[in-house]
């Protein structure tokens, strides 16, 4: 098993991506800590992974609260002696619409901003009980906007090229604590609605101004990549639990491509 013996702990794990994350780390035979802001959804994903036979527990934590994230963090990792593995999957709703005339200052920065301080509030959180002896690897995923250019995604359009620049700026710093970072950047998730994502309060406007339903806009946005599909939940969270393990062990400072070719820089 890739992750056997390894701690893993996954923000955002009450959402869509971290849940499923977490169920492969488990699978993968690490001890999984699943932070993010509900704590039904929490207890949920927890049940599922131990009714499976895996090791799981819940925590409830808000990453934009550094003090918050720190003391969680901390205290997993006393619990543990120390950390393997981190993934930041958390998501913030943020417009996708508006174009520049009715776009407010706050609704631009709800682009970037909170995705760039969960992103940092985690890695910093994390980083001193990782490395050394125990080497340690943090992957966030991205979303796919950042080589596009498209109306009506200003905010969005700087903050996903911002988490891949920290990415490669922090692996800098992390390298020499044997502590690798990665990113993967994903296209819309085709299962991901069904299993709860919060991109249904996004892709939802979207596809109504265009006529149609979110199953339709998905399957437009599929037909506008190489390969004509999405990514899954499932092909997202087996290729993190593959950056996470030994034989990824010479990647970092890499942004990975799962966007079915939708960008290819």
């Amino acid at each position: 098993m890739l992750a056997h013996g390894k701690t893993a702990i996954i923000f955002g794990g009450s959402g869509a991506i971290g849940s499923a994350v977490a169920r492969a780390f488990s699978r993968g035979g690490a001890h999984v800590h699943l932070g993010g802001r509900n704590r039904d959804r929490l207890d949920r994903a927890v049940n599922d992974i131990r009714a499976a036979g895996g090791s799981a527990e819940a925590f409830v934590v808000d990453a934009l609260d550094g003090q918050n994230t720190e003391e969680q963090t901390e205290r997993i990792a006393k619990l543990t002696g120390g950390i393997d593995i981190v993934v930041n999957a958390t998501g913030f709703m943020h417009d996708q619409g508006k174009e520049l005339g009715e776009l407010s200052i706050a609704e631009f920065r709800g682009g970037y901003d909170p995705f760039l301080v969960a992103f940092f509030n985690i890695s910093k959180a994390s980083a001193s009980h990782m490395g050394g002896d125990r080497a340690g690897v943090i992957i966030g995923v991205v979303a796919p906007a950042g080589p596009m250019a498209m109306p009506g995604h200003l905010g969005h359009i700087v903050g996903c090229p911002g988490a891949e620049v920290f990415t490669r700026a922090l692996a800098s710093e992390l390298g020499p604590r044997n502590i690798r970072v990665l990113a993967l950047r994903s296209h819309a998730i085709v299962d991901a609605i069904a299993a709860g994502s919060y991109t249904t309060e996004l892709f939802t406007p979207k596809a109504r101004a265009m006529g149609l339903d979110v199953d339709q806009w998905l399957g437009g946005a599929a037909q506008g990549t190489m390969l004509k599909r999405l990514p899954s939940l499932s092909q997202v969270a087996e290729t993190i639990v593959f950056l996470a393990s030994e034989n990824a062990g010479a990647m970092t400072a890499t942004v990975v491509n799962m966007t079915a070719g939708a960008t290819t820089d």
